[in-house]
């Protein structure tokens, strides 16, 4: 029996077997690498709104005096007047409405999570809105632009629109409980 080794001609069946042991492999390989890219871009998300809602939390305890100084004014001498409210009442009006403006136009463009926001402070942001809306739509005139916000008011608008986001998706109860809680 002779065995002959011929090495000029070219077994293209064995060739076509590695190459698709290789590609299965490099697919495999690759798969595994957008796996574990996907699970990197949401543990980095979740941080990223974790280091934001912190940011925020301290924010909002920072505000909470003069968001109580803004609505308790407003539960007793009902929407602003200029005739109505001194001093330090419009000047807490004015820090509250231009943090929460920022706050405002994070949320709506999706630099923090609306939901978690939400949740946390909703119904404060909400009842805030309430309590400044007019002192907000009075500044708007003030400054020669529409009132409302459709019509192309632009001052505070991230925080107007925010407060109708929470106003829309908040449980219904809720918004009930804290109309109540502010004559509306």
């Amino acid at each position: 029996m002779c065995i002959s080794n011929e090495l000029y001609t070219l077994n293209w069946s064995g060739i076509q077997a590695v190459i698709a042991f290789f590609s299965t492999l490099l697919t495999a390989v690759l798969l595994v690498g957008l796996w574990q890219g996907k699970k990197t871009l949401k543990e980095s998300r979740n941080t990223r709104d974790a280091d934001i809602l912190r940011w925020t939390m301290d924010l909002m305890s920072d505000l909470k005096n003069d968001i109580k100084i803004v609505t308790d004014e407003y539960k007793v001498k009902g929407p602003y007047n200029k005739k109505k409210w001194d001093n330090s009442v419009t000047k807490a009006a004015q820090n509250v409405s231009v943090q929460l403006q920022r706050i405002g136009y994070m949320a709506n463009n999706d630099l923090i999570s609306k939901e978690h926001f939400k949740n946390l402070w909703g119904p404060m942001y909400l009842s805030t809105w309430w309590a400044l809306e007019e002192w907000v739509k009075q500044k708007r005139e003030i400054l020669d632009e529409p009132r409302e916000i459709k019509d192309g008011g632009f001052s505070r608008a991230y925080f107007e629109e925010y407060a109708l986001f929470c106003e829309q998706s908040l449980p219904e109860q809720l918004i009930k409980n804290e109309k109540k809680r502010f004559n509306r």
